[in-house]
């Protein structure tokens, strides 16, 4: 499935990033047993981020406008483990990292997926503009001439990589789409099933063909933080603003309204962050849901999740669902396809 052009230094064990995190809270030994598995069995590599509990946090540490909002203690805790993440890359002087909540799947097709979401990536940044497109814009990766890499897989002008949410929309046009299409990957529109505090997968449905995977900048309704890159930039940008001027919300929502430029709004010209964020629908990575298992922040809520059977949204050959058949060795015709065409899960 993997597109001529694409770079092989996306098939290293940090999928072309310079590091790879895993926000994992100490006591769920489970979760981390489970991602060393994940990782090991398709080669990734990675390195861990204690999570926080909301009650380790005191109030003297929260940024001064957090104070009066009622911000429960689940999101207290993620806000704190993400900025330190956020901290390490810093201290690390890293260019770019990936970070990864541990209660996350993905295919096992996902570096042959990343090396197209790469290509794609770096043709939809060399077409966007410095100033918001006059048009809608739709362009098919099979139809443009392939760009060469830069000093990364992925370009160097983007802020956020946002890779794994619970569900986003297309932002409100004019806007540049870049379409991946015939990608087998994809579950067909029946099982592209969208979390319920998310905007509904509908849109991607009607305007694309089945099967199509579509890279743009977040829309509203964004959520979720299971697995989003920043560079080294965006590092230094969002742990000023979150870790030391404002903490409001949940994480994932701070984080969408800044790719979307809330913050920048009545900022003069000249001081604005401008942030350059792409993220893709159907996401690369999402949240597996075991039987009864739930988020340590929230419950999914909406009747999302059949508790008598594990499963994860958007993902075909899960690594989770097929991971005792990873261990025995089998390849991929053995493996259990969870979003199967022509059936409806």
């Amino acid at each position: 499935m993997s597109i001529t052009g694409a770079d092989n230094d996306i098939l290293n064990g940090t999928l072309g990033f310079h590091k790879i995190f895993v926000i994992n809270l100490p006591s769920r030994t489970d979760r981390r047993d489970a991602m060393t598995l994940a990782g090991a069995l398709t080669g990734i590599k990675f390195d861990w981020v204690d999570g926080v509990l909301g009650d380790q946090v005191p109030e003297k540490v929260l940024p001064p406008d957090s104070l009066d909002k009622n911000i429960s203690k689940g999101n207290r805790g993620s806000w704190r483990a993400h900025m330190n993440a956020l901290r390490t890359i810093i201290e690390q002087n890293l260019t770019t990292a990936l970070i990864l909540e541990d209660d996350i799947d993905w295919d096992i097709r996902l570096k042959p997926q990343l090396q197209n979401f790469s290509l794609a990536t770096r043709s939809y940044l060399h077409h966007l503009p410095s100033t918001p497109p006059r048009q809608h814009t739709v362009l098919s990766l099979s139809s443009l001439p392939h760009l060469p890499p830069t000093t990364t897989p992925y370009g160097t002008t983007w802020d956020v990589l946002w890779l794994g949410h619970c569900g986003t929309t297309f932002p409100p046009p004019p806007s540049l789409h870049v379409t991946l299409p015939s990608d087998p990957t994809v579950p067909s529109p029946p099982n592209l099933r969208p979390h319920p505090f998310a905007g509904p997968d509908q849109p991607l449905i009607s305007t694309h063909p089945p099967h199509t995977r579509v890279i743009h900048a977040p829309g509203p309704g964004t959520t979720c933080t299971q697995a989003y890159a920043v560079s080294r930039r965006a590092a230094l940008r969002l742990l000023y603003r979150f870790g030391t001027q404002t903490f409001t919300t949940g994480w994932d929502l701070m984080l969408g309204d800044w790719c979307a430029g809330v913050y920048d709004r009545g900022v003069e010209e000249g001081q604005r962050e401008n942030p350059v964020c792409v993220t893709l629908q159907p996401p690369l990575f999402a949240q597996h849901y075991g039987r009864g298992g739930a988020s340590d922040i929230t419950a999914p809520g909406g009747g999302f999740i059949d508790r008598g059977r594990e499963m994860t949204p958007y993902v075909r050959l899960s690594v989770r669902l097929n991971m005792g058949a990873l261990v025995r060795g089998d390849g991929e015709g053995g493996l259990r396809d969870q979003w199967p065409d022509g059936e409806e899960g």
